[in-house]
């Protein structure tokens, strides 16, 4: 392998070998073993490609990462489909709210400080609510 490849190069690797290992799916050794890219080399492959695929055209695979068995798929499952997106919206919200409670409210003028406050309740209760419906039964 080269030090360099194109992001794209290494998204179009990742989707192929996700693509032939169907529903079953690979784990991240399994996917460096099959495309013999290096560690970093995939992850790069992985954060393209979960941003690229929707416009893919030709394809109607959807990006999963099932956090329970460690395993990515391009295959639709409803169930792990339905866990990633909490799970994304999870992190996205507690990024948020880390944002929020760090930089601006800090910094923030009397006059926003109520609203943005009620911003921050509504952020906590959406990381708090991702990770009830995340959490095993």
């Amino acid at each position: 392998m080269t030090a360099h490849q194109r992001p794209e190069s290494l998204a179009r690797s990742v989707f192929d070998a996700l693509q032939s290992a169907g529903r079953r799916g690979l784990t991240f050794v399994e996917l460096m073993e099959v495309t013999a890219l290096t560690t970093h080399q995939v992850r790069h492959g992985l954060s393209v490609l979960r941003e690229a695929l929707p416009g893919m055209k030709g394809t109607d695979a959807v990006y999963t990462y099932d956090p329970h068995g460690h395993v990515y798929r391009t295959a639709y499952l409803p169930d792990i489909a339905e866990a990633y997106e909490l799970m994304r919206l999870s992190s996205e919200a507690t990024r948020s709210y880390r944002v929020l409670t760090g930089t601006v409210l800090p910094h923030a003028r009397q006059s926003k400080a109520k609203q943005l406050r009620m911003l921050k309740r509504h952020l906590q209760l959406i990381v708090d609510e991702a990770k009830d419906i995340l959490e095993p039964a």
